[in-house]
C-alpha cells in the first residue's frame, strides 16, 4: 500500500475530513460511533446495537444537541409520511432499547426525552 493511500484511510479513521465530506466517527460523552465500521463504544467498551439502533443513534449523533421530534424520526428513519400512534409506540420502544445500552451504567443520561416534543443528545445537565 502506498504512503499516499495508507494517509488517505488513517485521515478517514480518525475523524479527519476532506472538505465536503462528513466526518467518519461521530462521539459524544464517551461514546464513540465509527460509520466505516459500523462500531459504537463507550469509554472504550463495545456496544452491540441493531441495525435500527445504529440508524437512529447516528440520527441522533448528527443532531445532538437539538430536540429531534418523532415526526422527524418517522420521516428520517422509518420512510413515513404520516405518523399514527403505533408507530410513536415503535419508536418509544426503540428509544428505550438504545437507551438502556447506550447509558448503562452512565449517571446522566445522554438521550434525554423532552416530554411532549421528542428527544435530544446531551452530554450534560442542561
Amino acid at each position: 500500500m502506498n504512503h499516499r493511500r495508507t494517509a488517505r484511510i488513517r485521515r478517514q479513521v480518525h475523524g479527519a475530513t476532506a472538505i465536503g465530506q462528513p466526518p467518519a466517527t461521530l462521539h459524544i460523552a464517551g461514546l464513540e460511533m465509527n460509520l466505516l465500521t459500523r462500531a459504537v463504544t463507550r469509554d472504550g467498551e463495545p456496544i452491540e446495537l441493531t441495525a435500527k439502533e445504529f440508524e437512529l443513534l447516528e440520527y441522533l449523533l448528527r443532531r445532538r444537541g437539538t430536540v429531534v421530534t418523532r415526526e422527524m424520526l418517522a420521516r428520517d428513519i422509518w420512510k413515513v409520511s404520516v405518523r399514527a400512534v403505533p408507530l410513536d409506540n415503535v419508536i418509544d420502544v426503540h428509544m428505550t432499547r438504545l437507551r438502556k445500552k447506550i447509558d448503562q451504567g452512565i449517571s446522566f443520561p445522554t438521550i434525554q426525552t423532552i416530554r411532549g416534543v421528542g428527544f435530544m443528545l446531551r452530554e450534560t445537565a442542561a
